[in-house]
């Protein structure tokens, strides 16, 4: 293994090549339906023959064959018991191929991918599992001689993030590149951006930040841009070979090694120092690119440690804490308020989640989540209500735990960039709090406080710059901290002046400020007029942030007010999204609500039928369109379909003998294929459509499909194929249901199928979830809305 700065300085050398496609290359060699890492044992003359005519082409870094070798992957295809062997078969054939390059020095990286098991919300695995796999493949690749590792593939932030602390934990000093699957839009599958991406990664001991997969070049151009501008780290790119053509016979690519080749030069310009190729990829592109690249000096990053913007992060959205006044949203705090308090200690998490969409509406831009006494919270229960955040809102979170304990938990459960609230700014506090900052990433608020609070404004300025130099030992740069300049009450006799002169002090020393506004007016009468009051000299003074309640009319107008004079420029307010009401409350969770209107419309006289398929499920058909609009993405129609299906089961079975369902439809992914994110997707958008869905699950031979289908006759079938060397298993599946004689529709989708093969292949073509339902519609008999 080298070190990491020996890594960076190649990279400031030169523009360091990575080999190209290994998924789409064996399948052309006819290894089409063996696992590919079990190649490594079974045909190590393949997989080296492949490493060498990399090498041959010209690539500076091989990545070993290990790209589904983690324990969940292997497990599938009941592997797992040769985990070992796999990986260090994979990694002594690459070397024997990288020792073969007549003296050039080759490296060798370990190739890590998602595990397939996503973490909740977006799938039913969870952080920690995660963590444990990612650990072990970690291990295996280092004990094996890696020189370094990579992470590819992505989609899931939360997965992701695993990935790299796992890796962190096993080895401090591998060098480590990381990449998401953007598509052209700059999103993943689970509604990542790339400003995301970026947030959430420049925290972390990450060498170097790009992208592979999902698209061609010239998109992935455009993603690389962006990037760029958002992170001071090194940059990688592994485009696509195009978009892949499947005739029934070969699978072909639409950039050849030539076009392909011409972008070289422009991903150099645009920042990356590590450049490669993803599926599509050959030999001869590589060798192309290695041509392409003579003669240009390597990429100019920026300095390291030079400030970027300082962003906020959930999941799916960013805020800049520097693009004006930011409003923290404080209501999901139980003191003081009984129900909200026995819900969430009891789990059931609908009145938080209530405010939270309340608050968003209201204007806030990050929400505070307060425990109110934590002796009462499980990690599990800490854990359970920031995956249900995570599903019902997008705005960034305050994560306001002190225990050290469940800090961690709610870190390592949150999958953006909190803001993390607090600490004091002795160095016993700083000992226990910095070190999860340095590992899991997010902004601190450090209080203007050591063990006791000054009434000198100049005292706790220094208090602020003693911590952030001692935190500056660990690695952890000033614009990791916004300091809280404390309000305490002005009913016990507190000078407000001082937290002003304070918030001046450490505005004009270019620190982000924050107070807990609602501390001023404790135990007085007219709360709202002294907290709007306070606020707008607060503002004058320099505050940039404040919590407080986003639903107190005196105090946001104030707010407005004073941003407007003081910076010249109007704020923009959060508005209603433009949303039906039934839309909005699936969208959030709110069962409750979602069930008082279905009974309204009982009540009413609407036939339950009517309610379940004309109501309810044409909402459902809406919060579709949304995801297929990517306006919400997986972990949100995951989570309205949660909302909605005790209903439509609560209707069904009302109907006492009322033909309940559209039709039947029995859905699986093909013989040899393990994704099952799309289909998971279809199978919920039809059952919120009013189908009665059968899934099969993933990697289900056609034997078994026919199986299925005599025993349960579906109205359709619905196949998924993700890959190109198991697309031609729809023909094979629609064959062996011709040769038994069972006469149902077939309806096929996935990144692989077209309608050119569901043409030759006598099936019809779904594009995504919509067009599924669509098409389920039209076979059925109904008329298409």
């Amino acid at each position: 293994m080298i070190s990491r700065g020996e890594f960076r300085r190649l990279m400031e050398e030169r523009t360091l090549l990575l080999d190209g496609s290994y998924g789409t290359s064996f399948f052309e060699m006819g290894f089409g339906g063996v696992p590919a890492e079990l190649l490594n044992l079974k045909h190590p003359e393949a997989v080296e023959g492949l490493h060498r005519a990399y090498v041959e082409a010209g690539c500076d870094i091989l990545l070993a064959n290990t790209f589904g070798g983690n324990r969940f992957k292997l497990e599938e295809n009941s592997l797992d018991a040769m985990i070992r062997e796999i990986h260090t078969e994979a990694v002594r054939i690459a070397r024997k191929a990288a020792n073969a390059a007549g003296g050039r020095r080759i490296l060798v990286f370990g190739d890590i991918a998602s595990t397939g098991r996503l973490p909740r919300p977006s799938g039913d695995g969870t952080f920690d599992e995660c963590r444990r796999v990612y650990a072990e493949q970690a291990s295996l690749l280092l004990e094996a001689g890696c020189d370094g590792l990579i992470v590819e593939t992505m989609t899931d932030i939360k997965e992701l993030k695993a990935a790299l602390i796992a890796i962190r934990e096993t080895s401090p000093d591998a060098p480590l590149i990381a990449h998401m699957a953007f598509d052209a839009s700059g999103t993943t599958l689970t509604g990542a951006s790339i400003d995301v991406f970026a947030a959430v990664a420049n925290d972390l001991e990450v060498d170097v930040l790009g992208m592979n997969c999902l698209v061609g070049p010239a998109e992935t151009l455009q993603n690389l841009r962006k990037l760029a501008a958002l992170t001071d780290k090194f940059l990688s790119v592994e485009p696509n070979a195009g978009n892949p053509h499947f005739d029934g016979h070969r699978t072909t690519f639409e950039t050849d090694a030539a076009t392909f080749g011409l972008y070289v030069e422009e991903f150099v310009e645009a920042g990356a120092s590590v450049i490669g190729g993803c599926c599509g990829t050959t030999p001869d592109h590589i060798r192309t690119m290695a041509a392409m690249l003579k003669g240009v000096p390597p990429a100019s990053r920026r300095p390291r440690g030079v400030s970027l913007r300082p962003l906020l992060a959930s999941r799916t959205s960013v805020h800049d804490l520097g693009a004006g006044f930011t409003i923290i949203g404080e209501r999901i705090n139980p003191t003081g308020k009984k129900r909200l308090r026995d819900s969430m200690r009891a789990g059931d998490f609908g009145p938080m989640l209530d405010e939270a969409a309340a608050q968003a509406r209201e204007g806030a831009h990050v929400l505070d989540v307060n425990f109110g006494v934590e002796k009462f919270f499980s990690k599990e229960r800490i854990s359970d209500a920031f995956v249900a955040l995570d599903r019902a809102t997008s705005l960034p979170i305050s994560l306001d735990v002190q225990s050290v304990d469940l800090m961690e938990t709610a870190l390592a459960e949150y999958p953006g960039r909190p803001l993390i609230n607090s600490s004091a700014c002795d160095e016993a506090s700083l000992s226990k709090k910095l070190p999860l900052l340095k590992k899991y990433g997010g902004v601190m608020v450090l209080l203007a406080m050591e063990s006791e609070i000054s009434n000198d404004p100049g005292e706790r300025v220094s208090a602020v710059e003693r911590a952030v130099e001692f935190a500056g030992k660990m690695g952890l740069g000033r614009d990791r901290f916004m300091i809280d300049a404390l309000v305490l009450s002005r009913g016990a006799g507190f000078d407000h002046n001082v937290t002003l002169e304070t918030i001046r002090i450490c505005a004009k020393k270019g620190f982000q400020t924050t107070a807990g506004l609602s501390n001023l007016s404790h135990g007085l009468p007219n709360r709202s007029g002294l907290n709007a009051a306070f606020l707008s000299l607060a503002v004058d003074a320099g505050l940039s942030a404040a919590i407080i309640n986003s639903g107190d009319n005196v105090v946001m107008e104030t707010l407005f007010g004073a941003t407007m004079l003081k910076t010249g420029k109007m704020e923009e307010t959060i508005s209603d999204e433009d949303l039906d009401p039934l839309v909005a409350a699936l969208l959030s969770g709110r069962s409750k609500v979602v069930k008082a209107m279905v009974d309204e419309r009982l009540a009413g006289g609407m036939p339950p039928i009517e309610a379940s398929q004309s109501f309810l499920g044409d909402a459902m058909e809406r919060v579709g369109d949304l995801y297929e609009a990517k306006k919400i993405f997986l972990p949100h129609i995951l989570f309205a379909a949660e909302t909605a299906f005790p209903l439509f089961d609560q209707l069904n079975a009302m109907m006492a003998g009322t033909a309940a369902s559209r039709g039947r439809v029995l859905i699986a992914t093909v013989e040899g294929d393990i994704h099952d994110i799309g289909k998971n997707i279809v199978g919920t958008v039809l059952r919120a459509g009013g189908f009665e869905v059968i899934d099969m699950g993933k990697s289900v031979t056609s034997k078994e499909i026919v199986a299925r289908v005599l025993e349960c006759s579906p109205d359709i079938v619905g196949l998924s194929a993700m890959m190109t060397t198991t697309v031609g298993r729809v023909s094979e599946v629609t064959e062996s249901l011709k040769d038994a004689g069972l006469r149902v529709a077939v309806i096929s989708g996935g990144a692989s199928m077209n309608s050119e093969l569901a043409d030759l292949y006598g099936v019809r073509y779904a594009e995504n979830s919509s067009g599924a339902l669509a098409l389920c519609k039209e076979l059925t008999g109904e008329v298409c809305k």
